[in-house]
């Protein structure tokens, strides 16, 4: 049984700028659009100033939010931003700023906490313009935890922004792009889709008439699915803490920013939890073959990949690689996941576009 599960690679692999490098370009080019309509929002968000600054000091590569946000959540944590949930003097006469292409703290007046925000010489004249100024929101603190909802709520902020990027600039042409063949064994491309992705590219191009497959749920969005109005469902966070060694003092409030806390926060686990429910019934004899295609297999997923991969002791699992590089990162990176011995018995590593074997046929 064909089972497919898609990362942003398949996105990319039609010719949709859906990539959060793709994103922050478009919004570097806004931020310097006074007129857009962006510009406001773009302008005064402090994830997103973040992660511009840090892209614009990375070199050949892009940043990864996912880690940055961890790599963020912990380095405030060392600083002991959030020490004393329920005392204003851990953090009394501290504002943020992007210091050292990090968020950090310094001295200021905790009453106009954010007032007029204090940036790096450094940082892009734009953050620090007159003009911006009046865009400035304030916010009042009076404990760490609520500058860890503070924290939260411009991420959510900065996760609405990336939705309607995707949803007014990226899909309203969907139609239009590069489109291939899929080759797979079911008859009319009727196969459970598991997407990691939140567009729904193969739900328009190669969509089935039901949302079911044999029998099982068609489409599961396991970080949510963009879709117009006000209720974003998206789980834009950082991999499950390490309680037991690395980050077993982080407050426990912080978990908020896991993929994990995020996927139940916003009830897209259900339709996860059916799938697998319908993969593992006794009652019936299945062997899933997955075929996993634009999926980096980094360690923000590593947990639910590993409980897909390894729901079904019969399964064989098809990996396909666009590139030689992005080949040797996938077999470290799947080894990690189930183990070597799994991988000796299980996996194939394909390239997406061969003629005999791969996933996409490139139509003439």
């Amino acid at each position: 049984m064909d089972i497919l599960i898609i990362g942003n690679g398949f996105d990319l692999a039609h010719g949709l700028k859906t990539s959060y490098k793709d994103f922050l370009e478009f919004c570097e080019l806004q931020i310097e659009n006074e007129n857009s309509e962006y510009y406001k929002k773009f302008a005064t968000n402090l994830w997103l100033k973040h992660f511009i600054t840090r892209q614009l000091n990375l070199e050949n590569t892009w940043v990864d939010l996912e880690s940055e946000i961890y790599d963020v959540i912990k380095y405030m944590h060392q600083k002991k931003c959030f020490n004393g949930l329920n005392s204003l003097s851990s953090i009394n006469n501290k504002v943020l700023q992007i210091e050292k292409n990090i968020i950090d703290f310094t001295l200021y007046d905790i009453k106009s906490f954010l007032r007029e925000p204090h940036f790096n010489e450094n940082l892009s004249k734009e953050w620090c313009s007159s003009e911006l100024r009046p865009y400035i929101n304030n916010f009042y603190i009076e404990n760490s935890l609520d500058l860890i909802n503070l924290l939260y709520k411009q991420l959510r902020e900065f996760t609405k922004l990336f939705e309607k990027y995707l949803l007014d600039e990226v899909l309203t042409n969907i139609k239009d792009v590069k489109k291939y063949r899929l080759m797979l064994d079911s008859k009319n491309n009727e196969i459970p889709v598991l997407s990691f992705n939140y567009t729904d590219t193969y739900e328009k191009l190669y969509k089935a008439k039901s949302i079911y497959a044999s029998n099982f749920l068609k489409y599961v969005y396991i970080h949510g699915k963009v879709c117009l109005g006000e209720n974003c469902n998206l789980v834009l966070g950082t991999y499950s803490f390490d309680r037991k060694e690395n980050d077993k003092s982080l407050p426990i409030d912080l978990n908020l920013f896991q993929k994990h806390n995020q996927r139940h926060r916003y009830n897209t686990i259900e339709p996860y939890q059916e799938f697998i429910a319908q993969l593992t019934d006794h009652r019936r004899f299945i062997r899933p073959v997955f075929h996993i295609v634009g999926h980096s297999l980094d360690k923000t997923d590593h947990k639910i990949l590993k409980h897909i991969l390894l729901a079904k002791s019969n399964a064989v699992i098809k990996i396909y690689y666009h590139n030689e590089e992005a080949q040797e990162k996938l077999i470290n990176n799947i080894t990690d996941i189930i183990g070597e011995d799994e991988v000796m018995t299980k996996v194939q590593l394909i390239h997406q576009h061969d003629p005999d074997r791969g996933i996409l046929k490139i139509l003439e």
